[in-house]
């Protein structure tokens, strides 16, 4: 029998022991994260030390619209060679390559494919190639799930698809698409590629010597910072950078990402034609912006300011607001779908407006055509990207189709074969007559669309997730079941994109409030991003519920999300 006490002995004992080991593993902890710290840090001042090297040549070697042009035609008439080379050295000499076990898959050697790509041309090889099974979507590449071919079944981890052979750049994020925020890297090469379809770009639009300015984010946003170089790269110096914050995760990578902002800020003020300091503003506060552009447009001269979609609706309703007008402005705009809609309340004020479409893996793919039938018509950068639509529909009940893209020039931080970014629309070749389709860019995209994810003020928001919360959670918590809740990506009258909670009136009363509390909740969870996301999407007025029956598919199907089209 145990002596009186022993007992209560042995609990404090091993209390002691396991106190000492959850001290020895904190302690463990702290050197690893410091060891973290210290390796980011390092990193941090290898690569900027790189960047600070690398700039001066990248500034100083500018490129004029007849070079651009001539280097366009050239690479675009090589590009079934370079994309045969890219596939030569980067996947068939890679025995880890996850596209060679895709190839390998499909019984498609190197003298195969390079016989078909010169026999039928790169996009026609490319799609039979989707239709063996040469393909990955989106959750596939971003190892969400299992690669599933045949009687084979693998899944990737993401490191496979990074390039560790580029030249001097910077580390950019998007908004966040998945629970982790997106993460690349923008090598100088890879923007001066885009920089050839930029100068055609301002030539066919007339906006060479044009003012210019900027409304985007400083880094580890990419907008601002890679567009304010390419514009550098052309010579054309930028006259404002209306500036947004992007939050980090830490207090040493705000600090990593604010010194690469102002090394390059200093490098183009002396290397470059000039290169302005960021100047924050909020979303919710325009009329600097517009009061600026009334300004420089005086004199003739078009003004041209490149934002996001939303930004360009809200800069032309503060405008309406304040009475002023935007004739003489022009609007580059990106990062959302530009619809009619959003068109029609810049055009109110009467601005003009063309489109630039790109994502993270692939940089940009196209700029607005000069003489587009839609208002986010885009030549393709056929020299860097070889887009096709996916030989299948997502379902059998969906007409959609998304878009596969592939890297033809090896400079973008990732390797694409026919991988699926998450958007479809429309593809075709027509004749336009406009200076970018005289380059060689005859391939257009027009009515883009998600169709995994939804998209708000720049911002992306993938909705795979939320299946759980609509079908499980709030019926528990609100009532009503499967299928009774669901989020419309939609526009309002003034065009500005809302986020619409939709609950059928069958549930019963609803507190509103408490409902929209907790959806903001649950979009904020998972990571930093999300809740970044949520608290802009709440001051802008994104969010809203409304009781009506959520849309159903011919077959009775309710996703979580609904687009308004």
């Amino acid at each position: 029998m145990p002596v009186p006490g022993e007992r209560s002995f042995r609990s404090r004992y091993k209390k002691d022991r396991s106190s000492g080991r959850e001290r020895r593993s904190s302690s463990a902890a702290q050197r690893g994260n410091l060891q973290e710290s210290l390796s980011k840090i390092k990193n941090g001042l290898v690569g900027m030390y790189g960047l600070a090297r690398a700039l001066p040549v990248f500034l100083r070697e500018r490129i004029t619209v007849r070079q651009a042009e001539e280097e366009i035609k050239n690479a675009v008439r090589r590009r079934g060679e370079t994309f045969l080379e890219s596939a030569r050295t980067l996947i068939y000499a890679n025995p880890s390559s996850l596209y060679l076990r895709l190839f390998r898959i499909a019984g498609c050697d190197f003298s195969d494919l390079r016989a078909q790509v010169l026999a039928d041309g790169l996009e026609a090889t490319l799609e039979r190639l989707a239709r063996e099974g040469v393909y990955l979507t989106s959750d596939e590449f971003k190892g969400k799930i299992d690669i599933v071919r045949g009687a084979n079944t693998f899944r990737a981890s993401g490191k496979e698809f990074e390039r560790r052979d580029l030249s001097p750049g910077f580390v950019m994020q998007t908004s966040g698409t998945t629970n982790q925020p997106v993460r690349t890297l923008a090598s100088l090469d890879r923007l001066a590629f885009q920089a050839w379809a930029t100068a055609v770009f301002f030539s066919a639009h007339e906006v060479w010597d044009s003012p210019h300015a900027v409304f985007d984010a400083i880094l580890p946003g990419s907008g601002g910072t890679n567009n304010l170089l390419i514009y550098a790269k052309l010579g054309i110096a930028t006259e404002r950078w209306f500036a947004c914050k992007i939050p980090s995760q830490s207090r040493l990578e705000a600090w990593s990402h604010f010194l690469t902002t102002y090394l390059i800020v200093w490098m183009g003020k002396l290397y470059g034609p000039g290169f302005p300091r960021p100047r924050f503003v909020d979303v919710g506060e325009m009329e600097p912006i517009v009061r600026w552009l009334v300004r420089r447009r005086t004199g003739g001269k078009t003004c041209c300011i490149k934002t996001a979609a939303s930004n360009a609706v809200r800069i032309a309703r503060a405008a309406h607001a304040m009475g002023a007008s935007l004739e003489g402005i022009k609007f580059i705009v990106s990062g959302e779908p530009y619809t009619e809609a959003k068109h029609e309340v810049v055009a109110r004020v009467g601005s003009g407006t063309t489109s630039r479409y790109s994502f993270a893996d692939g940089g940009i793919v196209g700029f607005g055509c000069a003489n587009p039938v839609f208002p986010d018509e885009i030549h393709v950068l056929q020299y860097l990207l070889a887009p096709i639509l996916h030989p299948k529909p997502l379902d059998d009940n969906s007409a959609v189709r998304p878009f596969l893209f592939t890297t033809v020039q090896p400079v973008s931080a990732k390797l694409l074969l026919n991988v699926e970014n998450g958007d479809y629309g429309t593809l075709e070749q027509r004749d336009c007559g406009c200076a970018l389709e005289k380059a060689g860019l005859t391939v257009h995209l027009h009515h883009i669309r998600s169709f995994e994810k939804f998209t708000s003020e720049g911002m992306n928001y993938f909705y795979g997730d939320l299946y759980e919360f609509f079908e499980k959670t709030l019926p528990v918590e609100f009532g009503g079941g499967p299928g009774d809740y669901q989020i419309v990506e939609e526009e309002d009258e003034n065009g500005q994109t809302r986020l619409t909670l939709r609950a059928h009136p069958q549930i019963g009363a609803i507190d509103e409030a408490k409902l929209l509390a907790r959806l903001n909740k649950e979009l904020a969870r998972h990571s930093w991003s999300h809740e970044f996301q949520t608290r802009t999407w709440e001051r802008a007025g994104t969010l809203r519920v409304r009781r009506e029956a959520p849309f159903a598919s011919a077959r009775g199907k309710i996703l979580p999300l609904q687009m308004r089209r």
